[in-house]
């Protein structure tokens, strides 16, 4: 049973305000003060009113919420349709305030129905849902694809990881211009191959503001003119002349060093002839402005590049000589350090110039291949939707026309709005109260309901300040249409009990935790309508660091439960088991306490949720995943990685020893241990043939058999055979839980996301998965039953009877929190509200950036503070504060401390010992009488029987002949002949790849083939300097003689005459073939490239270049492999020349050397091929 609690008339009246559709109003509304509630009272009445449910726009902020907001709407009116009249009468008096005349009941009872029939039903939707739907009435005017679709993340993240893989692997190399070229190149210098992977990565992630700005800025005459004008800088301004304009040195020409230089040496002035003499010394004799610059740096400042005290460089004796010397050096000093920042922030914006180069052509190749598919992202209805409305040419009718069909308009969770939101908000309200563009004849109102202090995602674009100056422009707006426009803040918290509502109003009482929770500084305060019901507040001390030596022996284990997230993980888990194997009752409800009452909230994800996870584990009790994940850290992902790189690389041990632990083979370490330690120095795949054991031969079996496959289909046809065919998902959900399942599910829809962008093939699928691995977004189900463990951003819009709020110790902000691209709020470019400085390394460092630092730092904190104030209020009977920290103590500012500071020392505090914790815990609690709701003992029935799951549904259906699939003629060798040859992989830089740079012999093959095929189409006389361009380009981390050694065989081979006719006009080079063939008795589709094609009137001869050393005299030596890859192009062109001889030859580059393949031999690979 529960309480039912009397509404206050106050808060009823505030209610009444706040929904009443006569006037406009503006709510600010406290955590679990019934937003959603009154939104949807405002949307009943204006029905009531007869407004036309078409008429009424209600924005929310997302999905869920909508289909929240749209439930409770028609709810209430379909019960109006069967409620007696004598009832209905009395729920819309309760809500208008005043008994409903008999048309108004009529009414009432009709407008379940009306809003059903409303073309296009009620509008409560998403703003993104609204924009889309706008850019879908309007396709021509917005200048976009009439059928465009809307792009799903994980196709999001494979778009980008193809227009990155573009920009890294050699696209900007071979197509690029000089500009971009050289951008890359500085970038790479400045930033080193780490930089450039962040700067990247924040180019995605800030690329509509990015894109905002390059569209006003990149088409400068020169390029990003006015970047620079934005900071004082004039045309031809540069680093040379900045560093120039200080010399001569004010106060210190070269006579006047020379008479200090005497003076100090005369007084014996050790300080200044040792720090300043030499150093500024050396600017007299150097040439070069920036080193000179230097010189005079480091000689007249100190390390921390600030001025001496006079005082202490010069004695006194110095400075009776020289009396103006103190007032010399201050000046010289201070034109040095302005000079040096002028400098600094020159360097800032020419580095930035480059990033941002880079930043346009990798966001221009991403809507390049998003408009080649006919895609739109979120952000784009946003932007897009704005755009369109701002158009000067058709904004003005599109406005029209959907001025005509919008006249109510309902904003939820406004502090959430972003800037450009707002933006397509003003737009759209633009006419309701403009003079005769206001329709006169039609009521029109703007409802906004929101919390400033639950402003937590400016990572999003949200501004928390939007929603109190969006408030004040809105009133004088309506105002002066002489509306009546209404501020309503609703205090009273349906959620929360009196305890945890006067725990957060102490804490923020402080103006130090209270500060950026409103932009009009307004007093935290809460009342609750629970009062009386019992509940608590605890604070739990801080688990520090504790010193633990560790065995010197290797052999034995490493205890790390030590550690302060482990102890403190171990702690909460205890709690809750204690919790539920004692059947503990909640107070305030009378219903005992299960996993779901439970949640945990953290700042960031860590070793801490991990360990929180295991520990609830190891005690059964249920706890749901994580509400964020990468797809590749899920441990089910990385099984299958291994998998992967296994079928590719059968000799890679550490891959297939996690394979055979994993699920999917389900060896435990005994059995691996004795595999692998009698194998000697055979590969752990040759021990796994080798043994007699029936699960090792039965594993063997099946990697073989994964591996044909891996050469016929794509990553998704792959992967999805051996989870469901071979039984793999079972194994893995049956092993790691439900979980998993939704994992796989996410592995398969990025492995489909991939093959749509043209990444086809295993390899480059796992290098991108590892190298790019989306970010997983899950929703948290209360009635699942489970503990959730979330962030705080995550956890917005929920509750719980119990909540535990994690301090994980680390300061709100520090230096690595800052981004790589610095935002800051032009003042003289039009038309941009946003712009970005790359901070490049410390010697750009400037005043101009510092204070942007600055401006990021002093948000963070405060957004920090609402992250507090939305965990504290997520609890409704139960919060519990803990953390933990390194060695150092918490700093003052952490959410620990604010909390402890403000309750310590209350009289509503009491101390009680907890077992696991060496200090006493802290209880608040409010004192007075309270009202228990008694503990209600219920029987839980026992479910009936589930119905016999039909046999026929177990059994496995009958396999389906697969369709063609395209097969690498390169990689047929695999099914005719097992090669023990080690297989190239890629990877090992951050940038490039995640494991290592491509071998030099894979490289050099590359810029062979390429200079080979376009050579020959380039005038023999233009042939040399543009191969030398090129391979010196290509070729950039190469030594001379390997560039020069490439030249040669190219050029060797060209003017080689044997050569002539296959180079000869009319032959073409990367012929793209494609055809079905009967492998194995089973259609497959056939792919590749014919690397050159030469056609006659009688013979047609097929080409394919081999780098390798030593090249063989004769078709005998050649490897098998490559006679079948002739063989299959062969029996794809012969068709195409019935009456011409269609003959195979290779081209050994290194030799020159023409090796042709026998007829015969070509018949016999196809046989073998076949399987006949």
């Amino acid at each position: 049973m529960s309480l039912r609690h009397e509404i206050p008339r106050e808060t009823k009246e505030l209610q009444a305000r706040a929904s009443d559709p006569r006037h406009s109003a503006w709510v600010s509304a406290n955590a679990g003060s019934g937003k959603t509630h009154v939104l949807a009272q405002r949307v009943i009445r204006l029905l009531l009113d007869d407004v036309d449910p078409a008429r009424i726009l209600c924005l929310t902020y997302t999905r869920a919420a909508a289909a929240n907001m749209a439930g409770r709407v028609f709810s209430t009116l379909s019960k109006w349709t069967t409620l007696p009249d004598a009832e209905l009468e009395r729920a819309i008096a309760e809500l208008e305030g005043a008994p409903p005349s008999r048309d108004r009941l009529a009414l009432a009872r009709k407008l379940f129905a009306r809003a059903l029939e409303t073309p296009g039903g009620l509008k409560i939707q998403t703003i993104h849902a609204f924009c889309e739907a706008v850019l879908h009435q309007f396709p021509l005017e917005a200048n976009i694809a009439a059928q465009f679709r809307m792009i799903d993340p994980l196709m999001e993240e494979a778009l980008f990881a193809a227009a990155r893989r573009e920009l890294l692997a050699g696209y900007v190399g071979m197509h690029a211009s000089k500009e971009l070229r050289d951008a890359f190149a500085t970038v790479l210098q400045r930033a080193g191959e780490f930089g450039l992977d962040k700067l990247l990565e924040e180019i995605v992630q800030n690329r509509d503001g990015l894109r905002a700005f390059l569209d006003e800025v990149a088409g400068d005459d020169p390029p990003y003119a006015a970047l620079f004008e934005e900071f004082g800088f004039a045309d031809g301004e540069n680093a040379a002349s900045i560093a120039a304009s200080v010399w001569p040195l004010p106060g210190f020409s070269p006579s006047q060093f020379d008479e200090l230089l005497a003076v100090c040496t005369q007084a014996g002035a050790t300080r200044a002839l040792n720090m300043l003499i030499p150093k500024a010394s050396l600017a007299f004799a150097e040439a070069d402005p920036e080193q000179r610059l230097e010189h005079l740096r480091d000689g007249f400042l100190n390390a921390d590049r600030e001025a001496y005290k006079p005082a202490w460089l010069f004695p006194k004796a110095v400075v009776a000589r020289l009396p103006d010397l103190p007032d010399r050096y201050d000046a010289a000093c201070t034109a040095l350090i302005e000079t040096s920042d002028r400098l600094a922030l020159y360097r800032m914006l020419d580095y930035s110039r480059a990033a941002l180069t880079v930043a346009e052509w990798l966001v221009g190749r991403y809507e390049q291949l998003k408009a080649g598919r006919g895609l739109l992202d979120f952000n784009d209805l946003i932007t897009r939707t704005i755009r369109l409305l701002s158009r000067q040419d058709a904004g003005p009718w599109v406005l029209y026309k959907l001025d005509r069909g919008i006249d109510h308009i309902l904003l939820d969770e406004a502090q959430d709005t972003s800037p450009d939101q707002w933006a397509v908000v003003r737009a759209l309200a633009g006419e309701f109260f403009a003079g005769r563009g206001a329709r006169e004849d039609v009521h029109r109102t703007i409802f906004a309901v929101g919390d400033e202090k639950q402003s937590i995602y400016s990572f999003q674009g949200a501004a928390p300040e939007s929603f109190a100056a969006s408030a004040s422009e809105f009133a004088a707006r309506i105002r002066g249409a002489e509306k009546r426009f209404e501020r309503v803040e609703l205090h009273m918290s349906f959620r929360s009990t009196e305890d945890v509502l006067a725990a957060v109003d102490r804490v923020f009482a402080d103006p130090g935790a209270s500060r950026g929770l409103s932009a009009e500084g307004t007093r935290v305060l809460h009342s609750a309508i629970r009062a009386g019901v019992p509940g608590y507040v605890e604070l739990w001390p801080s688990i520090g660091a504790a010193s633990v030596e560790e065995p010197d022996d290797w052999t034995l284990p490493v205890d790390h439960a030590t550690a302060p997230e482990v102890r403190l993980a171990e702690t909460i888990a205890s709690t809750v088991d204690e919790w539920l194997r004692a059947g503990e009752v909640i107070e305030g409800t009378g219903k005992r306490v299960t996993p779901g009452d439970v949640l945990v909230l953290v700042r960031k994800r860590g070793s801490f949720v991990e360990a929180l996870s295991k520990a609830l584990k190891e005690r059964r009790i249920r706890v749901a995943g994580a509400d964020r994940l990468r797809l590749s850290a899920h441990i089910a992902v990385k099984d299958l990685i291994a998998l992967g790189h296994v079928v590719l690389q059968p000799h890679d041990d550490l891959s297939l020893a996690a394979l055979l632990k994993s699920p999917v083979f389900g060896f435990d370490e005994d059995a691996l241990f004795a595999l692998a330690a009698g194998r000697g120095t055979a590969s752990l795949r040759d021990a796994l043939r080798r043994d007699d054991n029936p699960r090792s031969r039965e594993a063997s079996v099946r990697l073989d058999a994964w591996a044909t496959e891996a050469a016929f289909r794509r990553p998704f046809e792959f992967y999805g055979a051996i989870l469901a065919r071979d039984g793999v998902r079972a194994r893995m959900v049956g092993r790691l839980g439900p979980e998993a399942g939704e994992i796989l599910d996410e592995f398969l829809s990025f492995a489909l996301a991939q093959e749509k962008v043209g990444a086809p093939d295993l390899t480059t699928f796992l290098a991108t998965l590892e190298s790019s691995s989306p970010e997983i977004k899950r929703e948290m189900d209360q009635a699942r039953d489970e503990v959730r463990i979330m962030t705080v951003h995550a956890s917005k819009g929920l509750e719980a009877p119990i909540v535990f709020l994690v301090d994980g110790g680390s300061a709100p902000f520090s230096a690595s929190h800052l981004p790589r691209l610095l935002p800051f709020t032009p003042r003289n470019i039009p038309g941009v509200s946003k712009g970005y400085l790359w901070r490049a390394s410390a010697d750009t460092a400037s005043e101009a950036s510092r204070r942007l630092e600055d401006d990021i730092r002093y948000k963070a904190e405060d957004e920090y503070r609402r992250l507090l104030y939305v965990g504290m209020t997520r609890a409704e009977d139960r919060l519990i504060v803990c953390g933990f920290h390194g060695k150092n103590q918490p700093k003052p500012e952490t959410w620990h401390s604010l909390v402890a500071r403000a309750l310590r020392g209350a009289a509503e505090c009491s101390e009680r010992a907890m077992p696991g914790l060496e200090e006493p815990v802290l209880r608040f609690c409010i004192p007075g009488p309270r009202t228990s709701v008694p503990s209600a003992e219920t029987v839980e029935a026992q479910p009936p029987a589930a119905p016999r799951f039909p046999e026929a549904l177990r059994q496995h259906l009958r396999p389906v002949t697969d369709l063609p699939r395209p097969l690498a003629p390169s990689g047929a060798g695999a099914l005719v002949v097992e090669t023990s040859e080690a297989a190239v992989l890629p990877g090992g830089s951050p940038v490039l790849d995640p494991q290592a740079a491509p071998g030099f012999a894979v490289e050099r093959g590359i810029v062979l083939h390429r200079l080979l095929q376009v050579l020959p189409e380039i005038e023999p006389g233009e042939r040399e300097a543009a191969a030398a361009r090129y391979v010196a380009r290509a070729g950039a981390g190469w030594t001379e003689s390997e560039r020069q050694a490439v030249l040669d065989s190219v050029f060797t081979v060209l003017s080689t005459p044997d050569f002539a006719p296959l180079f000869a006009p009319g032959s073409r080079a990367e012929v793209a073939v494609m055809g079905t063939l009967e492998i194995r008795g089973v259609p497959r589709a056939i792919s590749g490239k014919i690397d050159r094609l030469a056609v006659t009137a009688q013979r047609v001869m097929i080409v394919d270049y081999k780098t390798g050393r030593p090249a063989p005299l004769t078709a005998d030596e050649v490897h098998p492999d490559h006679i079948a890859q002739l063989a299959l192009y062969r029996a794809l062109i012969q068709p195409l020349y019935p009456e011409r001889i269609v003959a195979a030859a290779l081209l050994f580059t290194e030799a020159p050397r023409l090796v042709a393949v026998p007829p015969d031999a070509l018949d016999a690979a196809l046989a073998r091929l076949r399987g006949s």
